[in-house]
C-alpha cells in the first residue's frame, strides 16, 4: 500500500469499517471477518440502510454461536434462550449505533480523496468498541465527524480523546460547545494547533469573569475534569504571531499567521502606538491536546456579544481585529500595509 497514493475517501472508509466492526465482533465472527471486505464495500455503495441490515447478519451468526456455547455447557434451552433475547436487543441497538455512525461518515466524505494509509488497527478497534454503545444522535454525530477525520487524516485523533469522548454525556458535550464558541486558536498548518483558549479579556475566568458567556466557574470545573481544559484557568500565549514578527531585514517585511475564530480568520493590526516586535500576551481558558482534537468537530453557536466584546478588548490594547479570507500566514510590510 503506497502511503503517498490517493483513494477515494469511501473507499478507505471501508476498511476501516471492515477492520474496526471485525475487531468487534469478536472471535466468534471467524467466518464473517473472512468476507468482511466485501461486506464493508456493500455498506458504502448500498447506503446506511444496507448497511445495518449487513452488520445484523454479522452479528446474528455471534448470537448463534453465543447460543449454541449456552446451550451445549448448561444442557438448557431455556438459558439460552434468555441469553439469546437479551444478546439480541444489546447487539440491534449496537449496529444501528455503528451503522448509523458509519452512514453519517459517509456523507461527510462524499466524493473526497485521502491518502491511501493503512488503518490503526488498533484505533479503529478502540473506535467501534466505543462506538457502538453510543444512542445520541448529538453524540453520534460527533463520533462521524471523527470517523470522517481520521479518515481524510489518520492520527487525527487520539486513542486517548476516544475514551474522554466517550466518557462525556449531553451536558458536558453542551458545555464543551459553549467553550468552543468563544474559543480563538491559531493554527499555522490548519491541522497542527498552537493554541487555543477562551480570553478572559482582562478578567479572571476563575472568578467568573465569564460567566455572562455560559462558562461560570463551576462549568470549567467540570470540563478541567473531563481533561478538556488545563487546570490554570487563566494562562497566557503570546499571540504577537497575528500581529505580525520581522522575517529579516526591513525590507524583506514581515510575517503573520491568523488566528480562528467562529470559523473565521482574523489577524490584528496594531495603531501606531504599538511597537511591532514586541510581545503581546493573550490570558484565558486553554484547552488541552485532546481538547483540541475535538474542538476541531465542534459547529460554533454564534455569539455576537462575545465578538465584540474581544474586539473591544484588542481596541483597548491598541490592536484593531480585521478580517481575512484564509488561515495561511502570509507576509506583510512593515507599515502594516497587507501585500
Amino acid at each position: 500500500m503506497d502511503p503517498n497514493a490517493m483513494v477515494r475517501a469511501l473507499e478507505k472508509l471501508l476498511d476501516y469499517t471492515a477492520s474496526g466492526v471485525g475487531a468487534v465482533a469478536g472471535p466468534m465472527l471467524a467466518t464473517w471477518r473472512a468476507r468482511r471486505e466485501a461486506a464493508a464495500l456493500q455498506i458504502a455503495t448500498q447506503g446506511q440502510a444496507d448497511s445495518l441490515r449487513i452488520i445484523a447478519t454479522a452479528q446474528a451468526e455471534a448470537r448463534e454461536a453465543l447460543v449454541s456455547t449456552a446451550s451445549g455447557v448448561r444442557g438448557d434451552v431455556d438459558i439460552a434462550e434468555t441469553v439469546r433475547q437479551r444478546i439480541q436487543f444489546q447487539e440491534e441497538k449496537r449496529h444501528h449505533n455503528i451503522g448509523s455512525v458509519v452512514g453519517q461518515a459517509a456523507e461527510l466524505l462524499g466524493d473526497k480523496e485521502v491518502p491511501n494509509q493503512e488503518p490503526d488497527h488498533d484505533w479503529t478497534a478502540r473506535f467501534f468498541g466505543e462506538v457502538q454503545d453510543v444512542s445520541s444522535d448529538e453524540m453520534r454525530t460527533l463520533w462521524a465527524k471523527i470517523l470522517a477525520g481520521e479518515v481524510e487524516k489518520p492520527g487525527s485523533t487520539s486513542a486517548r480523546t476516544l475514551t474522554i469522548l466517550k466518557n462525556l454525556d449531553r451536558r458536558s458535550a453542551s458545555l464543551f460547545n459553549t467553550l468552543c464558541s468563544v474559543c480563538v486558536s491559531i493554527r499555522p498548518t490548519g491541522d497542527f494547533v498552537l493554541d487555543a483558549r477562551v480570553p478572559s479579556m482582562g478578567g479572571n475566568p476563575g472568578q467568573n469573569c465569564l460567566q455572562e458567556y455560559g462558562l461560570p466557574f463551576d462549568s470549567l470545573n467540570i470540563l478541567n475534569e473531563y481533561g478538556l481544559i488545563i487546570s490554570e484557568y487563566n494562562s497566557y500565549y503570546g499571540y504577537e504571531l497575528s500581529i505580525g514578527i520581522t522575517i529579516g531585514a526591513p525590507e524583506q517585511g514581515g510575517l503573520r499567521i491568523p488566528f480562528a475564530f467562529q470559523n473565521r480568520f482574523w489577524v490584528l493590526e496594531p495603531a501606531p502606538e504599538f511597537r511591532l516586535g514586541g510581545e503581546f500576551r493573550l490570558s484565558g481558558v486553554a484547552l488541552t491536546q485532546a481538547g483540541r482534537e475535538l474542538q476541531r468537530v465542534i459547529d460554533p453557536k454564534p455569539n455576537h456579544q462575545f465578538l465584540q466584546d474581544l474586539s473591544e478588548f484588542f481596541a483597548r490594547n491598541n490592536l484593531r481585529m480585521r478580517e481575512v479570507p484564509t488561515d495561511l500566514p502570509h507576509t506583510f510590510r512593515l507599515n502594516h500595509e497587507t501585500q
